[in-house]
């Protein structure tokens, strides 16, 4: 990847506030003293959390790792990473877009290891049951028959890639409810720019990589930003780069 000089400064450290625009660095994600281990094999970064249960996190699986069976008390949508894992509609590999719609009940494993990236729009509940063990869990689980979940392997060759801007194209992933919850990939060619707009609804964005830039500074490969509500900018990438990104309503361009 070719270097480039960047001009606008860094922003400041992330606020405590969860209504205040902020960042975390590459850097910052992976320090050690920031990770849980809630359950064996299992380390998890929270990013972002908010009163009404929406939960940003990235989940570290170690080989043959489990979470046991649990509830979906809201929308969980989750990108593979690295490596992949499995639950009861099948395995997921790197690349993959899930979304698991609200009252889903299911177990997920890692038989070789995995790093996932997870919005949650409601908490989980572990269910009664569960005794850990070597084995993968049984196939008698399942999800509401209203919203069945959705599995998107992004990098198709007949994945829809849709032209939002001169530079810039978006890989649609989800839209529905609540309200107007969207989450896309965007990828912008070598010096692409989206003009300014302004957020109607709170932004999530995860450069996976290269590199993106706004009047607040310059976000890099592995880098979290959050965009809330009222949010103005422009964005724009001079080396090129694909981003991971949630929208809880559309922006409008100014």
């Amino acid at each position: 990847m070719r270097m480039v000089t960047r001009t606008v400064p860094r922003p400041r450290a992330a606020s405590g506030s969860s209504r205040s625009r902020r960042h975390i660095e590459a850097p910052d994600i992976w320090g050690p003293e920031a990770w849980l281990n809630p359950r064996p094999g299992i380390k998890v970064r929270e990013l972002y959390g908010s009163d009404d249960g929406y939960c940003i996190s990235l989940v570290r699986y170690a080989p043959g790792a489990r979470v046991p069976e649990h509830y979906h008390a809201g929308d969980e949508h989750g990108y593979v990473l690295e490596g992949s894992i499995l639950d009861t509609s099948g395995e997921s590999a790197c690349g993959t877009y899930l979304m698991r719609p609200m009252g889903s009940r299911h177990r997920v494993w890692s038989e070789r290891g995995a790093l996932v990236l997870t919005h949650r729009l409601g908490p989980i509940r572990f269910l009664p049951g569960w005794i850990p063990g070597p084995s993968a869990p049984p196939d008698a689980l399942g999800y509401p028959g209203d919203r069945p979940p959705i599995s998107l392997g992004t990098g198709n060759e007949g994945a829809a890639w849709e032209e939002l801007r001169p530079g810039v194209r978006i890989l649609p992933l989800f839209e529905g409810p609540p309200g107007n919850y969207k989450t896309a990939l965007m990828r912008y060619l070598p010096g692409a720019t989206v003009p300014a707009h302004i957020h109607l609804g709170d932004e999530h964005v995860y450069v996976l990589t290269g590199g993106q830039e706004d009047e607040f500074g310059a976000y890099d490969s592995g880098a979290y930003i959050y965009n809330p509500v009222g949010t103005t900018h422009r964005v724009w990438s001079e080396e090129g780069c694909l981003a991971l990104v949630h929208w809880r309503a559309p922006e409008r361009y100014l």
